[in-house]
């Protein structure tokens, strides 16, 4: 399962549906192994159905891929956006541990 789609991708990179999906297929399998690892690295699993918070991080980081093979100063947005939508999943799906309240 991919957590997201070549539409998804198509649009984040506002380029038309008849561009190669083999190339865009290729960036959001990449994309998809790059949020696995973070997120194993993080101990956390995903949770079912996807949140969109992991599929607009799959489109962002699939969209650098593609894109910086022709352009790599302009992607990095790409994988700024990405990297910012994966932090507000793990940061969500932590574990709170303690929290000191200040009754004062």
């Amino acid at each position: 399962m991919t957590y997201s789609s070549r539409s998804d991708v198509k649009t984040v990179l506002q380029i038309s549906e008849s561009v190669d999906d083999t190339e865009i297929d290729g960036c959001i399998a990449s994309s998809d192994a790059i949020i696995d690892s973070i997120l194993l690295r993080e101990g956390l699993s995903l949770a079912t159905p996807t949140p969109q918070n992991i599929k607009d991080a799959s489109a962002h980081y699939a969209a650098w891929l593609f894109r910086r093979r022709n352009d790599p100063v302009g992607a990095e947005a790409f994988r700024a956006e990405a990297e910012r939508f994966l932090a507000l999943y793990v940061e969500a799906r932590r574990d709170p541990g303690f929290r000191v309240v200040n009754d004062a």
